[in-house]
Parts: structure tokens; C-alpha cells; sequence
């Protein structure tokens, strides 16, 4: 099996190495069915599930009957909550109820290492030495037009990093994340990944 490498670039932009990859998280075959499974559930773990409406026995008023039984032309009515009433109860509305779908660590793991992998294979994957960078959005902007990443760019970094996170909260086509919140959903929405060396680091110690 042929080792996997990717290019090192320095604050500046400019490439001065490559990195070699661990091929049990970057080079691991293609797995969609866990990546689609993953992505439906992370998308409907986001929902809150606090929807709900009011049935007749939870509408305040309604104890009188609202007319006679006969006589007044009406159809037959024994209180102004029914649901045939407007302001009336609801049949069969929304309760508040849970989305949440479970799903084997072991196969969200497959997951995410299968969207690394195909980063790696495509040339989208690259390392970047975060190290004396101030870390201002300007600063970013460089790096990334330095680099001539073309369309949506997922930056992962190490938890001492983390005020690049607020330095490219206001690139429009970049985002920034920890890396232990890598997740489906931002690798496949960007078209390129950058990871920090220390970022890379941590992956290669707690998954490698």
C-alpha cells in the first residue's frame, strides 16, 4: 500500500515539506452507506422536537354548551374547543417527541475517516504551520488566497488555536472548527480542508 503524503505550507502560504499520512484514517476505502447514515443522523439529532399544539382537552373555556340541541338551525355543537371550531383543539397536531437516531460509534468513525480519505485522494487535503500567525481575519484571507483555494474551505484546528475560529468567523467562504468537532456534514459542504499541524497531531493520537 502506497504511503499517502500531502503538502506542508507555512503561514506565508509557501510549501516547505510534506506530511505522510496514517492510512487507517486517510486512506481507507469509500464507505456512502455510513457516510449517508451519518449525515441523516447528525441533521435530525439538530432538530428540537418542541412543536406541539393544544388538543380539545387542553384549550381553556368551552364548559357551555354554545346553543341549544335543536331548534337554533345549528349543527349539533357540545363545545367551542372541538376541533371543528376555529380556536378549537387540535386532531392529531404535533407533540413534542425526540428525532434522535443512534448509530454505532465505530461506523461514525468510518464515516468521517471515509470523507478524509477522499479529501487525501482529490488533492484537496493540506497541512498548514499555524505558528507565529497572529491570528486576525486579514491574516487568513492571505493564507487562503496564498494557498489559491478556490471555494469553500473547512479549516480544523487544535483547541490552542481556537482564535482562528473568531478570525475567519467572518470569511464568507471559509469556516473554522475544533478538531474533535469534525463532522459529515462540513466535509461535505467544503471543497477544500485544511488542517493545522497540531490539529493533525491530535487526530493521529486519539483515532490513529
Amino acid at each position: 500500500m502506497s504511503e499517502i503524503t500531502v503538502p506542508l505550507y507555512d503561514p506565508n502560504g509557501q510549501q516547505t515539506g510534506v506530511v505522510e499520512l496514517p492510512q487507517q484514517i486517510f486512506g481507507v476505502e469509500s464507505h456512502r452507506e455510513s457516510v449517508l447514515r451519518a449525515l441523516r443522523r447528525q441533521m435530525a439529532n439538530k432538530r428540537r422536537g418542541t412543536a406541539s399544539t393544544l388538543t380539545r382537552g387542553e384549550v381553556a373555556g368551552g364548559g357551555k354548551k354554545p346553543y341549544p340541541q335543536k331548534g337554533t338551525g345549528h349543527a349539533r355543537q357540545g363545545s367551542i374547543r372541538s376541533p371543528l371550531w376555529p380556536g378549537g383543539g387540535i386532531t392529531f397536531g404535533p407533540r413534542p417527541r425526540s428525532y434522535e437516531v443512534n448509530m454505532p460509534k465505530e461506523e461514525r468513525r468510518k464515516a468521517i475517516f471515509s470523507l478524509l480519505s477522499d479529501k487525501a485522494g482529490s488533492g484537496s487535503l493540506c497541512i498548514l504551520n499555524l505558528e507565529n500567525l497572529e491570528p486576525k481575519t486579514k491574516n487568513v484571507v492571505s493564507i487562503l488566497q496564498a494557498l489559491g483555494l478556490e471555494g469553500k474551505v473547512l479549516m480544523v484546528v487544535e483547541r490552542v488555536e481556537s482564535e482562528i475560529l473568531k478570525a475567519a468567523r467572518n470569511i464568507p467562504y471559509a469556516r473554522a472548527i475544533l478538531w474533535q468537532n469534525i463532522n459529515v456534514k462540513d466535509l461535505l459542504d467544503c471543497d477544500y480542508l485544511v488542517l493545522s499541524q497540531k490539529a493533525l497531531a491530535r487526530i493521529k493520537e486519539v483515532w490513529g
